[in-house]
């Protein structure tokens, strides 16, 4: 829309509206009275008006209609601010995406309502403001990592945390984010100090009436949770005090001031609030806590019946892992076990140790054929996850996977097929929400990307072992050229001591010296080996367009650079990615980081095969946030394709798809990630500068050159 040079009068705006508005006016309906309206405005509100009217027509003529129909209450409601009357366009824009026409107009007739939202939030905290704090916040303390999410009520069901979209209780945003942590930590201690540990949806059935009975334990509950808060966050508690004087108000009751008492003792239970509920259904009424949200125990039981089964799977899963490598290690050191037990039915014990900072006072250890294994973090995640939830790991747990062992035991209800995603049931389980960036708009899309991981089907046909034997004089550079990178050595300057006179320092010293100043000794330098702290992720097209030879050099590419990072032993991991249209967007696991690279891993490499489209922004958000939660002082992300973004539906090919791309890469560097991409698209360089920069890319013309420039690449960019 061309910058308006002069105010318009109802006349010229309603021939600008008909331009736009075309298709859903008729001799009944038309422009005519949202051009009245517009014409009261100002000229700064009428370029504004026209702008997003042009715009939302693109998507749908009626929905533009409705809204130049009502811009106009909206605009007084927000008075007259332009920035409000943005959030409310981007929302009823944000609300059609997700929901439809119906609900976004339904955002247009509710423009007053919006404006009271929109004011509140002014003085409030708005929680997608903070939910990336918040997840770290909760992932510090103990137990299952938790989500969080909005929510019309506040409660957990075990895996999420879902809060008020808004909070603007107290008149400092200091106050309203704290309240935040504090609703936070309490739906936390109810995972953590076992709220859930029994079915209580079970078991208030048994009361007369049920609802009543879980207010009253809700009540009895919270006091107990108070009290495990302040033992096992002694600091936070002394901050939340002053919000917490509703709890302390019912310690006046003399028949509460007992309950207290007894909740308090550090060794309080569930099991003691159950026994507080029965004693006193009937005689005591529910007290409702400000912090203390909404019970749902239908929800938590539904959850957490499915994530026992697949924890249990998962976990012998794990377990099959495990042997599988200490089998490989013991092959390799020639150890004396029995290797052939560790290969037909590998035996797990398991040792319960004292330990204070477990909320049951016990934590573990594994123990495999008399030695003690230290699991990985995602083992012991899990293991404190099952814990969590049974009270125990027991022992039908530890019988390590086998072909066709776990399989049965799964419950065909919980499997999903990525195919699902068109019943309208995939992306409710197990699925991953990224926003997509609009450059029409400037403005994100919300939660538009719906992902999945999947796994790459392993193929074993000794694909890697016939490209190394293949490439024997390349494997053999590029083994050599690595063990170089790894002891390289790196010149420290002014030290106290070393190898050798640093001049510089020598001069400035001596400068110093002679105006009277002290002599500083750091005068030397020495070699130093530096230490490498390098976590990479390769990001593999796995689109329709890679098959054939571009497929062939991509596995043979990752098969040369894993032999070579093995040599060098940087953190590294692998996905593929492909999809089609925003609903069904996949992540192919092919390598974690801390994932060793044995057989199953070279089987998936083999198992690379060419999928779908080439949707890019939710393969970067998505790996950006793996690499994000990894510790390393060097982060590099490298995508290896075969051409620019696109996508089945025609809307994420061309401008919209790169500058998407573009977004996702710029939110990848604030994580302090480095993008690279290696591409073999001859007309690259019409779109991958504006996308990865000048210096970011790399073309490679020739695709059988490809396996050995991708090693040389990496060793530039880590270098």
């Amino acid at each position: 829309m061309p910058k308006l040079q002069h105010l318009l009068n109802a006349d010229e705006l309603e021939e600008c509206l008909d331009q736009f508005l075309d298709p859903v006016l008729s001799f009944r309906r038309s422009a005519a009275a949202p051009a009245e309206q517009m014409a009261a405005l100002n000229v700064d509100e009428q370029q504004f008006a026209l702008h997003w009217v042009a715009i939302i027509a693109a998507t749908n003529a009626e929905f533009a209609y409705q809204y130049a129909t009502y811009l106009s209450t909206a605009l007084d409601c927000l008075k007259h601010d332009l920035e409000a009357l943005r959030s409310w366009t981007i929302e009823a824009m944000s609300a059609y995406d997700q929901k439809g026409l119906q609900l976004a107009i339904k955002i247009l007739q509710s423009s007053e309502l919006f404006a009271q939202n929109f004011f509140k939030k002014q003085q409030g905290i708005v929680l997608d403001d903070i939910r990336k704090l918040l997840t770290a916040f909760v992932c510090g303390l103990n137990g299952r990592a938790l989500k969080i999410a909005p929510g019309d009520y506040c409660y957990t069901d075990t895996e999420s945390i879902f809060l008020p979209e808004i909070i603007s209780n107290f008149s400092s945003k200091e106050d309203n984010f704290f309240y935040y942590k504090l609703l936070t930590v309490y739906q936390w201690a109810q995972n953590w100090f076992s709220t859930w540990h029994y079915d209580l949806h079970e078991i208030l059935l048994h009361y007369d009436e049920p609802q009543q009975a879980q207010k009253l334990f809700h009540t009895l509950e919270s006091i107990r949770l108070v009290y495990k808060i302040s033992y096992e966050l002694p600091g936070f508690f002394r901050q939340a005090r002053p919000y917490l004087k509703d709890f302390y108000l019912l310690k006046d009751n003399k028949q509460w001031l007992t309950i207290h008492e007894i909740l308090a003792e550090q060794s309080a239970g569930i099991d003691e609030t159950l026994f507080l509920l029965k004693k006193h259904y009937g005689q005591l009424s529910a007290v409702e806590f400000a912090f203390q949200g909404v019970l749902f125990p239908d929800k938590v039981k539904q959850l957490k019946q499915r994530r026992i089964l697949e924890q249990k799977n998962l976990f012998r899963e794990m377990l099959a892992r495990i042997a599988d490598d200490k089998k490989q290690l013991a092959e390799t050191a020639q150890e004396q076990i029995d290797v052939e037990r560790l290969r037909d039915e590998p035996v797990f014990e398991l040792n319960y140790l004292d330990d204070a900072e477990f909320a049951n006072g016990a934590s573990f250890e594994l123990i495999l054929e008399g030695q003690v294994i230290v699991p990985a973090e995602d083992v012991q995640s899990l293991m404190s996850s099952i814990f969590q939830d049974v009270g125990e790991i027991p022992e039908e747990y530890l019988v390590a996977a086998g072909p066709g062992k776990y399989l049965a035991e799964a419950d065909s209800s919980v499997s999903k097929k990525s195919d699902d995603v068109w019943s309208g049931i995939y992306h409710e389980e197990g699925a991953f929400f990224y926003d997509e960036w609009d450059y029409v708009r400037q403005h994100y899309k919300k939660n538009w990307c719906v992902v999945r991981e999947l796994k790459v089907t392993p193929v074993y046909d000794d694909f890697v072992k016939h490209t190394l034997a293949n490439n024997m004089g390349l494997v053999k550079s590029l083994r050599r050229n690595f063990e170089a990178l790894r002891g390289e050595e790196k010149l420290l300057k002014r030290q106290l001591n070393g190898d050798d006179i640093d001049i510089d320092a020598l001069v400035e010293s001596y400068a110093e010296l002679t105006m009277g100043m002290e002599f500083n000794e750091r005068v030397f330098t020495k070699m130093q080996r530096e230490e490498r702290n390098i976590a990479v992720m390769f990001m593999v097209d796995m689109s329709g367009s890679t098959k054939g030879w571009i497929n062939q050099a991509e596995r043979e590419s990752l098969a040369l650079l894993c032999e070579s990072l093995e040599t060098l032993g940087d953190r590294y991991a692998i996905y593929g990615f492909s999809g089609t249209t925003r609903k069904r967007c996949e992540i192919y696991h092919i390598k974690h980081l801390d994932e060793i690279y044995n057989d199953k891993v070279k089987a998936r490499i083999s198992g690379i095969t060419a999928k779908d489209y080439t949707r890019m922004g939710f393969a970067i958000r998505h790996l950006s946030a793996l690499l994000e939660e990894t510790e390393a002082r060097t982060k590099l992300l490298i995508t290896l394709s075969d051409g620019k973004p696109e996508d089945y539906d025609g809307l994420y090919r061309g401008e919209y798809g790169i500058e998407d791309t573009r977004q996702s890469l710029f939110e990848a560097r604030q994580k302090g990630i480095h993008p690279y991409c290696i591409t073999i698209d001859k007309d690259a360089g019409d779109y991958l500068p504006h996308m990865y920069g000048a210096a970011n890319y790399v073309l490679i013309e020739d695709i059988n050159k490809l396996p050995l420039k991708i090693s040389d690449i990496y060793r530039k960019l880590t270098s």
